[in-house]
């Protein structure tokens, strides 16, 4: 491929990923900040704001790492969030440790094995602590599962949206398939 070519391919998968992090990113309901502002026991609206948003990248993350049908789309969004968090850093230097140490507890619980649980419920653990609530209810569990869920769904369908959806003939095995770039 020619240097014009290469260049043009990273310029579409650059716009792909700002499309895809614009999706995840988009403003949290003021009724799931409401919800978590009341049940983190006199914590503030801001902190339980910062929390979702925080979930919500966490989950975009992982879903374009997991569900991508391209190995560098996770490579890809994740150089986009770093200019955004970065951003975010200069105009306030807690916001990216802050965001570090959440991704790691995110991808901690994630990781986690042996675990009878599931991953969408290890998650929403990592979010009520992250905003407050160490020990949640079964109530308070299942919400935030509901809200992780429902992140992951709308993240998956944004992925399909940036991307694409896989489109296989019937007649062809999908490790026959190889890959054209243009």
């Amino acid at each position: 491929m020619s240097i014009l070519g290469d260049w043009r391919v990273a310029r579409e998968r650059k716009k792909r990923a700002a499309v895809y992090l614009t999706a995840i990113t988009q403003h949290i309901a003021l009724g799931d900040v409401e919800w978590l502002t009341a049940i983190a026991d006199g914590r503030n609206g801001r902190l339980a704001e910062r929390e979702l948003q925080f979930a919500r990248r966490a989950v975009g993350l992982i879903v374009a790492e997991r569900d991508a049908l391209d190995d560098r789309t996770a490579s890809d969004v994740a150089h986009q969030l770093a200019t955004v968090i970065s951003s975010e850093a200069r105009q306030d230097a807690v916001a990216g440790r802050a965001w570090s140490e959440r991704w790691r507890a995110y991808t901690g619980a994630l990781a986690l094995r042996g675990s009878t649980e599931s991953p969408a419920a290890r998650l929403a653990r990592v979010m009520l602590s992250g905003a407050g609530v160490a020990s949640p209810t079964s109530e308070q569990l299942v919400r935030g599962t509901q809200y992780i869920l429902a992140v992951r769904s709308a993240a998956n369908e944004a992925l399909r949206t940036a991307y694409g959806s896989a489109s296989l003939p019937e007649d062809v095995r999908p490790s026959a398939v190889r890959t054209v770039v243009r």
